[in-house]
C-alpha cells in the first residue's frame, strides 16, 4: 500500500512537471552565425585580410571588398576599408530586406537575442560573451542600433563593437550585422596636430 501511494504521488508531480519543464526555454545559438562572428572578430587584428576579397568599389573615403566568408544567413557580406592615416575596417552582413516591418523587427530581435547567449571561442582559451542593450524598433524612426562588446573586453581589440541595425530605404527594411573598431569613443578627445 506505501508503495503504491509513494509511485501514485510521484506520478501526480511528473504530470504537474512536465508542461513546466517542457516551457522553460534554453538559449541555443546558431552555430553558423557564431562561428562566422568568431571568424571576423578573430581577423580584426590582421585588418580582416583572411576573409577580405576582391574590391568592388573604391570612393575618396572608402573602399568595400567582396568577403570570402561564406555566411548562410546573409543575403551578402561585405568589408570595408575607411581612408585616413591609419586605415580602418568594418565588416558587414545584409541579413534580410524586407518591405515588411513586423518581419524585419522579428528578424532584429531575434539577431539581437543571439548576440546576447553568444560566446565567442577564439581560441588559445580566450573565450567572450556579448554584452549590450537592446534598442526596440519603432517604426516611426527609420532607423534603430543595438551595439554590443567583447565581456571581458580583448585587450588587443578593446573598442571592438558589435551591431544590430535596421534601417529603412525606401521602400524596404533593412536588418544587417556589423563589426567595426571604433577609433575613439564618442566622449574621448582625438589627437590633436600642432604644426
Amino acid at each position: 500500500m506505501k508503495i503504491l501511494k509513494t509511485s501514485l504521488i510521484a506520478s501526480v508531480i511528473v504530470l504537474c512537471v512536465s508542461p513546466a519543464i517542457g516551457q522553460i526555454r534554453i538559449p541555443v545559438t546558431n552555430n553558423d552565425l557564431r562561428h562566422n562572428l568568431e571568424k571576423v572578430i578573430a581577423d580584426f587584428p590582421q585588418e580582416l585580410s583572411s576573409i577580405k576579397g576582391t574590391m568592388i568599389e573604391r570612393n575618396p573615403q572608402t573602399v568595400e571588398y567582396a568577403t570570402l566568408l561564406k555566411f548562410d544567413g546573409a543575403e551578402e557580406n561585405t568589408v570595408t576599408q575607411y581612408i585616413s592615416s591609419k586605415p580602418v575596417y568594418s565588416w558587414q552582413a545584409t541579413v534580410l530586406t524586407s518591405e515588411d516591418f513586423d518581419e524585419a523587427s522579428k528578424k532584429y530581435k531575434w539577431l539581437c537575442n543571439q548576440l546576447k547567449v553568444m560566446t565567442i571561442n577564439m581560441g588559445n582559451g580566450y573565450t567572450f560573451s556579448l554584452n549590450g542593450d537592446y534598442e526596440a524598433p519603432d517604426d516611426s524612426k527609420k532607423f534603430t542600433v543595438s551595439t554590443f562588446h567583447l565581456t571581458p573586453a580583448a585587450t588587443y581589440m578593446p573598442k571592438l563593437k558589435i551591431e544590430v541595425g535596421m534601417q529603412f530605404y525606401f521602400p524596404e527594411w533593412k536588418v544587417v550585422l556589423r563589426v567595426y573598431q571604433k577609433e575613439r569613443e564618442d566622449n574621448e578627445r582625438g589627437d590633436i596636430n600642432e604644426d
